[in-house]
């Protein structure tokens, strides 16, 4: 899983919403969750949340991701190689926790638990938490509709339409996860000419070219719907919500799963 995120880094200037948080998502963590005066657990490092909290601590795996996006570490932020589902912190030592998409950086309901309980285990009481989902929708899209729209300029990004795939084609899997090579494999049956891709959307070939990371990658994403992850955290949490995270493209998709009161 490394190795992909260290391939994913070589292009995240490329990258942009619904799989990076716009300024609205940004917003909507600090507007559900009151961060001003937190000590604050970040799960990665994505860039745009590094401002958030009086202090913040991200814990990534990849060393190449910390040293190629991450802002840089100042007196009140800092970012460590760690392992979400064993976090390198003390039980009841920070305030809040957050993380972007990181449910969906799980290939399985088994780790999602167990991420959803490490989140707990480390929430000081009266924590809480704010995690922005990708929750695939209750009856997977059509792929064929996917493509219609986005012909007809109904698809906001690439990005957006790179999720589309993906969660239309995880419909069959229990857990709802893909191997990120068969999302690649579904976007060239359907856009077998970029060109004409380009031509009806305007994107940027070099933005639809990011797709092409996947092909030799070994991981997997997870798309499970919103009501699964919101019963997945209700074992770990006595209160759960979703909020609103914005009106850009599929953001009906992200919102701000938020938990508090872990059960211990």
């Amino acid at each position: 899983m490394t190795s992909h995120w260290d391939a994913i880094r070589r292009h995240w200037q490329l990258l942009g919403p619904p799989l990076r948080p716009p300024p609205e998502a940004v917003e909507a963590y600090e507007r559900e969750l009151q961060l001003q005066s937190a000590d604050l657990l970040l799960l990665g490092v994505t860039p745009e949340l590094a401002g958030l909290g009086k202090t913040l601590l991200a814990v990534d795996e990849s060393a190449a991701m910390i040293s190629g996006i991450w802002p840089g570490d100042t007196d009140t932020r800092k970012a460590v190689i760690g392992n979400w589902l064993d976090l390198p912190i003390a039980s009841n030592s920070v305030d809040a926790v957050i993380g972007d998409g990181c449910l969906s950086a799980l290939d399985s309901s088994t780790a999602r638990l167990h991420l959803l309980a490490e989140i707990g285990r480390v929430l000081k009481p009266g924590g809480r938490a704010g995690l922005r989902l990708f929750a695939g929708p209750e009856a997977p899209d059509d792929l064929a509709a996917v493509r219609e729209l986005t012909m007809a300029g109904g698809v906001a990004t690439f990005h957006e339409l790179k999720w589309r795939i993906a969660m239309s084609c995880t419909g069959g899997d229990p857990d709802r996860a893909i191997k990120v090579k068969a999302i690649l494999e579904a976007f060239d049956a359907l856009f077998a000419d970029r060109e004409e891709l380009v031509s009806a959307t305007g994107w940027d070939k070099a933005v639809i070219g990011t797709i092409d990371v996947y092909a030799t990658s070994q991981a997997s994403y997870s798309f499970a719907t919103a009501a699964v992850l919101v019963e997945e955290a209700s074992r770990h949490f006595s209160r759960v919500r979703l909020a609103p995270t914005g009106t850009y493209g599929m953001a009906e998709r992200c919102p701000l799963l938020v938990l508090g009161e872990p059960r211990r």
